[in-house]
């Protein structure tokens, strides 16, 4: 069985391909959420021209001179034409050009009324404040958004502002999904809600993939029926149940007929041991996660998204350091990957009634790393990944017991 950091390596090792470098340009209207295949650099200094940051009067200054002669008015998207001599000054509007040697004046430190020639200033100002000077914030040439990044609307609006009109962004890896068990959306007192399908449509189509979704019961020949269907057209088949030591976890034995070869089978983590991941030799993968709905939250984050970025240009989940709310100590047998919520005074690992409790694994921000033997003092930090998709902050107010 693998070490976690032993996974994560072979998970990097992974080659996927052609599949890895296809690149379709987008508009960037319909960019957000994808990742960014190329630089985005912009074609200008930003700003363009030395910019006023207020309204006011932008002054030639002249000694401790406070009077000045209005020589005219400057709106966004004009210009002065001329120059001003020292004692001179025009009214200008936020975001409009500053002529040449000016400084700006807000215009709640100025006394002037509308038509007269002159405006008083109330102080001396120092010699170019209020002004962005031209290529303070970017230079042309400088990038601004870089490859692999995953567009939000921020970085769209920024690309914009570069002077871009699309986007190059890596093509949509398709994922088929394939839950599996009699149990699941069956009818009875045993059976069990599909919460996993759900689950792995929101974080697969947050990351900018194509879902396919389909469940197979357990039966031998609807499972390798609806695998092989998978296999067809699929960069990444993903299994939910069926890849334990159970007598239903039939999908191990399923990968031979397939085409695919086991990376792993079994890694040394809490929830989640008994994951699996294979490649074929065209580049397409298999990601075989447990059934359990909280240890499919956390493998999916920890496997399933590292070896999705092999499509999207090297993209993965990013880690933070949060400092520990309290003391905490980890005596368990596995490196454990605990929800956990970001609260006032750092991160608070959920109390929780183990991998079966989606409700309490909701409930929290992300996943704290928890290595065998880890012991925290409050204030230590702590390596966390925030959940694919998730606000940190925005969850449901559940009952003590679940905090």
């Amino acid at each position: 069985m693998l070490t976690f950091e032993e996974a994560v390596r072979a998970l990097a090792a992974l080659d996927v391909g052609a599949r890895a470098t296809r690149v379709e340009r987008i508009p960037l209207a319909r960019a957000r959420g994808r990742v960014l295949a190329e630089d985005i650099a912009i074609d200008q200094d930003q700003p363009g021209f030395d910019r006023a940051t207020m309204d006011g009067f932008a002054v030639c200054l002249d000694g401790q001179q406070r009077s000045f002669r209005i020589r005219g008015v400057v709106t966004a998207g004009t210009t002065f034409e001329g120059t001003l001599a020292p004692g001179e000054a025009v009214r200008i509007m936020t975001g409009a050009p500053a002529p040449a040697e000016t400084t700006v004046v807000p215009i709640e430190r100025t006394t002037f009324e509308e038509g007269q020639a002159t405006v008083e200033v109330d102080h001396v100002p120092d010699a170019g404040r209020n002004v962005a000077w031209r290529g303070e914030d970017a230079h042309a040439g400088d990038v601004l958004v870089a490859r692999g990044t995953r567009l939000a609307p921020a970085h769209l609006s920024v690309a914009a502002m570069a002077g871009a009109v699309d986007a190059a962004v890596f093509q949509r890896p398709v994922v088929s999904v394939v839950t599996t068990g009699d149990e699941v959306g069956g009818t009875g007192a045993a059976a069990i809600r599909d919460s996993n399908g759900p689950l792995l449509d929101g974080l697969l189509d947050a990351l900018g993939a194509d879902v396919q979704r389909r469940h197979a019961r357990d039966d031998e020949g609807e499972l390798a029926g609806a695998l092989e269907d998978a296999a067809a057209s699929a960069d990444i088949i993903v299994t939910t149940g069926g890849v334990s030591m159970g007598t239903h976890d039939l999908v191990p034995s399923m990968l031979d007929r397939l085409g695919f070869e086991t990376v792993f089978h079994k890694v040394q983590v809490q929830p989640g041991k008994p994951v699996l991941v294979a490649a074929r030799g065209d580049g397409a993968l298999f990601i075989g996660l447990p059934g359990n709905p909280v240890s499919v939250l956390a493998t999916a984050h920890l496997f399933l998204f590292p070896a999705l970025g092999h499509f999207l240009g090297g993209w993965a989940p990013r880690w933070i350091e949060v400092p520990m709310a309290s003391d905490y100590s980890h005596d368990g047998r596995r490196h454990l990957f605990l929800p956990a919520s970001i609260e006032t005074g750092g991160l608070r690992p959920a109390s929780w009634n183990g991998s079966g409790d989606l409700i309490a694994a909701a409930a929290a921000d992300g996943l704290v790393e928890l290595p065998v033997g880890a012991t925290f003092r409050a204030g230590d930090p702590a390596r966390f990944l925030p959940y694919i998709g998730h606000s940190i902050g925005e969850r449901a107010v559940l009952p003590p017991r679940q905090r």
